[in-house]
């Protein structure tokens, strides 16, 4: 599981013990437990017989306490105990079969609930586990109730109206655990200090000299009665029964049969993220580029984009999902999927933009004094920058269907050092302004750009992208065309990347593609544009135009006799 020293399972154990020791069931049932017999098991006379594996009274019963736990703090449902008897004779057993057991609560109440069979007192027993759901969970009987004490009361409308905003803004990773810093594991408190060392800035490798117990509190990690919270617990403690946090899987290419497996269970997250990181650097390829005067190894995919994908990863999930964070490694193609979607405010169009959103404010603020992560609301747009500073594609990050995971995914390959070269003459602070390389990002792909077009580009509003615009062009990046407010690269710029330039292209194809764009950017196409855009000649302008026509692709205006300054081009159609 991900939360050992959870709560739940404490309780569960507390119960057997104390039972079978004699204890009563009742003394222990509560906010996070709660024991029930298997209804198919009792006759209609009260006699106690084999019961049914697949019983839906059963699936039922237990889904309502499912629902119960997941619309308040989660909980632990044992199946299999009378609470009427003491001692050993409390744990009647059950014949439920687990796997339809847990697909019928997802049928009834959709929750996926982790179950787990036991033996005690020679009997079969069953605990399903409930994580607290991020949104209100309805019964089998559509109620929406939740667990108070003992029981399961109505939530009220005030109640129904507040649950979605109370999850995602409470900290997971701030809960008080069982652990103190005498728990840490060697190895992770040697990965922490070997974070810390490699920023090279003295106030970290200060850090890094203090004890364990010092620095975890440092770090946040600990709670003034000297308790690691879960953040701390995940970092630095190794937890018998807790399932593997990161699953790292490397492929040559893809689909590819695995070559190299890292998803170590019971590891503590600092040491199982720092192997992470060594995997890729070991299996990621590096060319030697020289850039200006510099000369250096630079990898397939930058340290820091594949970093920051990670860590995102880890700060931002949904640790009350069960399921490891995912890494693919194929080739020079990185893939992070992370449990758990998008908070509110958060999406795929804003996500350069907005400022970080996390479930977990303590395990973030953590990691970004180990400088694991930059600081709030400037991690995702240092994965576009890396990326564009050496002509790799930008990363998509997206969230899968029904908001279960976010995923990232980065392709690598070969840096292109005319890009390089064309970031280093823009000058500091140009070559590292996000929206500046955004755009020549985009005019790699397009002759030309607008404010209004930059807009969802840079997911900024109009004065910014305008802003922008004017940024490029005090960096001498582009110039202004004859149409006011559109701009495309300077002249010397477009040879250096005259290979990357698909509307620099000289084929009859790729001039009937690029007229449908300007088309579908301006509405009307006029022979200096071709000229301007496209760097042809005006005689080569015309005979574009002219194929154009021919092929029922424009229609020339006013007439198509006409000539003369005034002449312009549009679809067939208008």
């Amino acid at each position: 599981m991900v939360l050992s020293s959870d709560i739940r399972l404490l309780a569960f154990e507390t119960l057997t013990t104390a039972v079978m020791a004699g204890g009563t069931v009742n003394d222990h049932e509560g906010q996070i437990l709660e024991c029930k017999e298997d209804p198919s098991r009792r006759s209609h006379d009260g006699v106690l017989g084999a019961g049914d594996p697949k019983s839906d009274l059963t699936a039922k019963t237990v889904s309502d306490a499912v629902a119960c736990f997941g619309s308040a703090d989660g909980g632990i449902v044992v199946l299999g105990v009378d609470d009427k008897q003491r001692g050993p004779a409390a744990f009647v057993g059950t014949p439920v079969d687990t796997a339809w057991l847990r697909n019928r609560i997802r049928q009834l109440v959709g929750i996926e609930a982790y179950i787990q069979a036991h033996t005690i007192a020679t009997n079969r027993v069953v605990t399903i586990t409930v994580d607290p759901s991020p949104v209100p969970v309805s019964d089998t009987s559509n109620r929406y109730r939740k667990r108070q004490g003992r029981d399961c009361h109505e939530m009220t409308a005030r109640e129904l109206g507040e649950f979605s905003i109370d999850r995602t803004t409470a900290d997971w990773s701030a809960a008080r655990t069982p652990h103190t810093s005498a728990d840490a594991a060697p190895a992770a408190m040697a990965q922490l200090r070997t974070w810390l060392r490699s920023t090279s800035e003295t106030s970290r490798e200060a850090l890094a000299n203090l004890d364990d117990a010092a620095l975890l509190r440092s770090l946040g990690l600990v709670g003034g009665d000297g308790h690691l919270n879960r953040a701390g617990e995940l970092l630095v403690v190794d937890l018998p029964g807790r399932e593997s946090l990161i699953d790292l899987s490397c492929r040559s290419a893809p689909g590819a049969d695995t070559e190299k497996r890292i998803d170590p269970q019971e590891t503590a997250l600092a040491t199982v993220l720092g192997q992470v990181e060594a995997a890729i650097k070991d299996r990621v390829p590096t060319f030697q580029k020289a850039a200006g005067l510099v000369v250096g190894q630079i990898p397939a995919l930058p340290e820091r984009t594949v970093r920051e994908s990670i860590v995102n990863a880890v700060m931002h999930r949904d640790w009350a999902q069960r399921q490891p964070v995912r890494v693919e490694l194929e080739g020079t193609q990185l893939t992070v999927t992370s449990p758990g979607g998008f908070l509110p405010g958060v999406s795929e169009k804003t996500v350069i933009t907005t400022p970080a959103k996390t479930r977990n404010t303590t395990l973030a603020s953590a990691m970004r004094v180990l400088r694991l992560a930059e600081q709030e609301g400037s991690g995702v747009d240092r994965m576009f920058r890396e990326n564009v500073r050496v002509g790799l594609p930008t990363p998509e990050i997206h969230q899968l269907p029904d908001a279960t995971a976010v995923r990232c995914s980065l392709v690598g390959g070969e840096p292109d050092i005319a890009v390089m070269n064309v970031v280093s003459s823009l000058g500091q602070p140009y070559d590292n302004d996000i929206d500046v390389l955004l755009i020549l990002d985009t005019l790699e792909k397009q002759p030309d750009i607008n404010a209004t077009g930059l807009r969802p580009i840079i997911q900024k509003g109009q004065n910014e992208s305008d802003a922008a615009l004017k940024r490029a062009r005090d960096a001498g990046l582009i110039v202004e065309t004859a149409r006011i407010g559109h701009y495309r690269l300077t002249d010397i710029h477009r040879q250096t990347l005259v290979r990357r330039l698909p509307y620099l292209r000289r084929s009859a194809a790729a001039y009937e593609a690029i007229v449908r764009g300007l088309l579908e950017a301006h509405g009307e196409i006029r022979s200096r544009d071709i000229v301007e855009l496209l760097g042809v000649s005006r005689p080569t302008a015309s005979r574009v135009l002219s194929a154009a026509v021919d092929n029922g692709l424009l229609v020339k205006k006013p007439s198509p006799d006409a000539v003369g300054a005034g002449v312009f081009y549009v679809a067939t159609h208008e």
